[in-house]
C-alpha cells in the first residue's frame, strides 16, 4: 500500500436509484424501490474508492465481507448519498463503515471488509475459481 491510508478517511459517492436497481428475486418481487443488493453494491463501491488511490500497481483488493441494514425504502429516481469511512486497518484487512442517505434521511448502514493482496495471489485465486 502507498503511504497515506489512515483511519478517518471518508469518501462521498453520489448516486441515484435507477429502474434496474429494484428487487428482482427471480421474479418474486417487483416493487419500484431501491433493492438491498443495489445498496450493497453502492456501499462496496464507496469502500473501494477509499483504498483505490493507495493500491500499488502490483496489488489488488477483494471484498471479504459486507454487513448491511436496510432501514428505509427509497423510490426509483431518489437521489442517494453514500458515505464510506475507514475505521480500521489490520494488516491487509481494511474495514469501512458505510451509510446511505436520501433526502436527509439515513436509509441504510453497514460495514465492508476488503482484503489487499498481491496481484499474483489474485490471479491464482481466479485460476482456482475456473
Amino acid at each position: 500500500m502507498k503511504p497515506g491510508l489512515r483511519v478517518g478517511l471518508t469518501v462521498d459517492l453520489p448516486a441515484r436509484v435507477e429502474k434496474h436497481m429494484k428487487p428482482h428475486l427471480e421474479g418474486l418481487v417487483r416493487h419500484p424501490l431501491y433493492a438491498t443488493w443495489a445498496m450493497v453494491y453502492h456501499m462496496e463501491t464507496a469502500a473501494r474508492m477509499l483504498i483505490a488511490p493507495y493500491l500499488e500497481p502490483d496489488e489488488e483488493a477483494v471484498g471479504g465481507a459486507v454487513l448491511v441494514k436496510h432501514l428505509r425504502p427509497a423510490r426509483i429516481g431518489a437521489p442517494l448519498h453514500v458515505v464510506a469511512k475507514l475505521v480500521r486497518v489490520k494488516g491487509p484487512r481494511i474495514f469501512a463503515r458505510t451509510e446511505v442517505h436520501t433526502k436527509g434521511r439515513k436509509i441504510g448502514e453497514g460495514s465492508v471488509l476488503q482484503v489487499v493482496m498481491p496481484r499474483s495471489r489474485f490471479a491464482k485465486l481466479l485460476q482456482e475459481a475456473r
